[in-house]
């Protein structure tokens, strides 16, 4: 009897081992989450962080137009998204809980598009709307904002603002570009302004 229960004891404590090794080892395991889709040939990605990927939308990225039909090359129009991890998930559909909002589709919560404006020359980002993206990458939904930063204040650490100076920069090197794209007409002066850099490029060649 003494050796049946000394047996059965050493048997539950090796089982308990296993148990325990096992719930460690499945918890060590990274958590798989849903992603929204973001191909690299639209989006171009900036960042991670333990709870965001950073992407802005190169192919939509657009000069601003005015109510007459110019284009405004100091204003940039610019899509966004931020796919979440599985903590950042949770922390919105938590919270969308606690406010008793609609929770339909939020199961397979994955990220936000945010869509910004970018004053080129007071550097003040204001998103305008914001919208809840499933894995899919399908509005849940959208909400008009009107929520403005001024670069300078945001400190040189601050994610956000790394975001939007890799923004900034990517706009500057490809102007050219985001001209042609935006569906307007270019002022005089920003013509003027281009005619003159082409001369000044021209003979600074001439010269060397």
């Amino acid at each position: 009897m003494f050796h049946v229960k000394y047996g059965g004891l050493r048997m539950r404590k090796f089982m308990a081992a296993i148990f325990m090794v096992s719930t460690v080892f499945f918890l060590s395991l990274p958590i798989a989450s849903a992603e929204v889709p973001v191909p690299d040939d639209i989006y171009k990605w900036v960042q991670s962080s333990p709870r965001a990927n950073y992407y802005f939308n190169m192919a939509q990225m657009c000069f601003e137009v005015d109510k007459d039909g110019m284009i405004d090359q100091n204003i940039l129009l610019v899509p966004t998204v931020k796919t979440y991890d599985p903590l950042q998930v949770k922390d919105v559909q938590d919270k969308r809980r606690w406010k008793d909002l609609d929770m339909t589709g939020y199961d397979d919560f994955a990220g936000v598009a945010e869509y910004l404006r970018i004053d080129l020359g007071k550097k003040i980002i204001t998103e305008t709307e914001i919208t809840d993206l499933d894995s899919t990458g399908t509005s849940l939904e959208t909400r008009t904002l009107s929520r403005s930063w001024e670069l300078a204040k945001l400190s040189e650490k601050n994610l956000d603002r790394i975001f939007y100076e890799a923004i900034i920069d990517y706009a500057a090197k490809h102007k050219d570009e985001l001209v042609k794209r935006t569906k307007g007409t270019v002022k005089p002066e920003d013509k003027a302004d281009v005619k003159g850099k082409k001369n000044h490029k021209s003979r600074s060649s001439k010269d060397n």
